[in-house]
């Protein structure tokens, strides 16, 4: 089971293998990898798939939703003893609201299927925009709701 922060929902399916230093763009692509790569069990492997289909039958693999930092703030240059330093870890009001605006529960174990359908009925451009507005990357214009 992977434990991830509710933003990172959309940081891992919007990566695009730019990050803060070699080291987080190594465990970035490890946590993406294992987040959006097709299950490669018998059953999957009976099925024709497209490149990013990601929602499965019998998928087996489970995320713990959190607002603290996760697996993906492990290689950050930017984490500290109390969380982020990039902004005195306001991202943790940033992962309760955006759990609030879709739906979900913060310390609740998801199947990774059942929390994509979720955040896929429940998305809508203004929450995205309401999350990801301040963020460096989307400035960058390397993330965008379309």
């Amino acid at each position: 089971m992977m434990r991830l922060r509710v933003h990172h929902l959309f940081c891992s399916a919007l990566y695009v293998g730019k990050g803060y230093s070699e080291a987080f763009c190594r465990n970035m692509q490890k946590v993406v990898t294992w987040l959006w790569a097709p299950s490669s069990g018998p059953e999957e492997k009976k099925r024709q798939r497209e490149p990013g289909d990601i929602l499965c039958e019998g998928e087996n693999r489970k995320i713990r939703l959190i607002t603290e930092p996760d697996e993906i703030c492990r290689e950050c240059p930017n984490l500290g003893d109390k969380g982020c330093k990039l902004d005195n870890d306001h991202v943790v009001s940033k992962d309760a609201a955006l759990a609030q605006a879709l739906g979900l529960e913060a310390e609740r174990v998801y199947p990774i299927a059942e929390l994509l359908h979720i955040v896929s009925g429940n998305l809508t451009a203004e929450i995205f925009e309401n999350s990801c507005h301040n963020c460096d990357w989307y400035a960058q214009g390397l993330c965008r709701y379309e």
